[in-house]
């Protein structure tokens, strides 16, 4: 995905998104299935209890998106965690939709600024071959990515 490429959108995800429908569960056979995207899903971090100065973690989870629509978790629970301080009285976390997807596609894509091809695609195809899909580190590099935040954030950021 290239610089020229990237769009922001926005959809709430949670309970106010959810459906009021019980899914049905199919049966599928994971090697004839494709993968078509990574999905970036973004949700309020535990507080960090020993700060005392005013903070937001946002926990971001990286997930296969199928080509029936499912979604497979690729971070093996790595995950990546950032942090921000407020100062003063009054703490304000607003940032436009756009500025927060752009900086969620840099951490998730880049875990050293100094070497900007540190992310372990390698692993992450690695992690998705072991769970029977077939893809490799250009592949993954190369999907388009969304970015899915939760209500809670939403309500942070003042979208």
């Amino acid at each position: 995905m290239t610089d020229s490429d990237e769009q922001g959108s926005y959809a709430p995800i949670g309970s106010g998104a959810a459906h009021s429908e019980r899914a049905e569960r199919l049966l599928f056979d994971i090697c004839t299935l494709s993968v078509t995207g990574l999905v970036i899903i973004c949700e309020l971090g535990d507080p960090v209890p020993e700060n005392t100065r005013p903070h937001m973690n946002m926990k971001m989870t990286q997930h296969l998106r199928l080509s029936d629509d499912s979604m497979i978790r690729l971070d093996m629970d790595r995950g990546v965690v950032t942090s921000r301080h407020g100062g003063g009285d009054v703490v304000s976390w607003k940032q436009p939709a756009a500025d927060v997807i752009t900086e969620v596609l840099d951490l998730v894509r880049n875990d050293d600024a100094a070497n900007p091809d540190s992310f372990p695609w390698e692993a992450y195809a690695e992690a998705a071959q072991l769970r029977g899909i077939s893809v490799d580190a250009d592949d993954l590099r190369d999907l388009p990515h969304t970015v899915l935040l939760s209500d809670e954030l939403t309500e942070i950021y003042e979208f």
